[in-house]
């Protein structure tokens, strides 16, 4: 037995002591002590008995391991989502009445085989980093390094330059780490306020990263989230954020407007709320209007933009600029995995000064999406760690 629920009060006669546990925790509430104490007078003298009383409701180990189990038959359904999602097309992964999740619930033994099978090694850029390389990053010749690190000869140059005006005796790894803002350490402070926007072009990976994200606040983190889906462009998106709350057993609202959004704000008494927008080109100009009035609408705390890792650096330079149609607060770094190296991204980081968030490297939860650290980004951009090594 554990007490999942306890509260202290005072009485007046033991008697009372039940009937006030019950209104206060329910009819499961029982006593767990009483203490009788002495409470006013005068001068010592008239002093009435009264009693401390500490109340509280019990719960068995089992009920605990079946909540417990609950949690992890919804994440194991979750994870089977997001890989048939990413393998087929939305509506044939789903297949079923959107109130009815039986077969995606369906906890086979090949499910939760899938569920524990170990990562593979997809870290293709540290692949690349031979002894020649890293001895030449503890070496003088830094430059060459980490060209072969995969950073371009502009940002190499850059970083020897600075590196060699560093008094203090300080690795590399470290000082790449000085150099990268990010949001938080953790996954809470990384969000950047209990409202959030999530902003990105087509095939970023914008709303599995969002439930993601959900995923990991509502069972982990045991926090209260509603999610908004405001791409009334594609019917299909909505819809599978709409899946991905039923799974994870969080509210889920389409809004438009800010009327939408009002009412939904007022609707759940939400601790986060994570806001899925439409996925579009950079070089669409009504999309864009589109961003700007959830905005408003919204009000976020923090926008993430969200850019895929294995874009040419021009491709995430023009994102950042034509998406600026709303002022982004952080970066989300997705399909690490799928990277040949991260030279490109600490060149973002270093041009346009914007912290980055988390950073996404493949389909599973929660080990595929870290909060973004700087000293583990560095060291993934020189081959130092890989992306097996989970943070979460």
């Amino acid at each position: 037995m554990r007490v999942v629920k306890q509260i202290i009060y005072e009485v007046d006669a033991e008697s009372e002591a039940f009937e006030k546990a019950r209104k206060k925790l329910g009819p499961e509430a029982v006593v767990l002590s009483s203490v009788p104490v002495k409470r006013g007078g005068f001068l010592g003298f008239f002093k009435k008995r009264k009693y401390i009383v500490t109340a509280g409701i019990l719960e068995d180990d089992e009920a605990q391991e079946k909540l417990e189990q609950g949690k992890r038959d919804r994440l194991i359904a979750f994870q089977k989502l997001l890989e048939g999602a990413s393998t087929t097309s939305f509506d044939v992964a789903l297949n079923k009445d959107s109130n009815n999740f039986s077969d995606v619930l369906e906890l086979s033994n090949e499910a939760v085989a899938l569920s524990h099978k170990p990562i593979e090694e997809k870290d293709r850029y540290n692949q690349k980093q031979s002894s020649e390389t890293l001895a030449l990053l503890g070496s003088d010749n830094i430059y060459e390094g980490l060209l072969q690190s995969g950073f371009d000869s502009l940002i190499a140059m850059e970083i020897v330059k600075e590196y060699a005006n560093v008094k203090e005796d300080k690795s590399l790894d470290e000082f790449l780490a000085d150099h990268t803002l990010v949001t938080g350490k953790d996954f809470i402070s990384a969000l950047g306020g209990k409202r959030a926007m999530f902003i990105g072009p087509t095939g970023v990976g914008k709303t599995t990263t969002i439930a993601k994200l959900a995923a990991i606040f509502a069972l982990w983190h045991k926090r209260k989230v509603l999610l908004l889906g405001a791409d009334t462009y594609r019917i299909a998106a909505v819809e599978q954020l709409r899946t991905y709350a039923g799974i994870l057993e969080v509210p889920m609202e389409v809004v438009s407007n800010a009327g939408d959004v009002e009412r939904a704000l007022s609707n759940h008494d939400a601790e986060i709320v994570l806001a899925d927008l439409p996925g579009g080109s950079q070089n669409d100009l009504l999309r864009l209007e589109e961003y700007r009035k959830v905005y408003e609408a919204l009000r976020p705390d923090c926008v993430h933009l969200l850019i895929a890792a294995n874009l040419s650096y021009p491709t995430m330079a023009d994102v950042m600029e034509k998406l600026n149609v709303v002022p982004y607060n952080a970066i989300i770094f997705t399909k690490l995995d799928e990277a040949p190296s991260l030279g490109s991204l600490f060149r973002l980081i270093k041009t346009y000064k914007v912290p980055l968030s988390y950073i996404t490297t493949g389909q599973d939860v929660p080990r595929d999406i870290e909060v973004a650290l700087p000293l583990r980004l560095a060291r993934l951009a020189l081959g130092l760690e890989t992306l097996r090594q989970t943070r979460v």
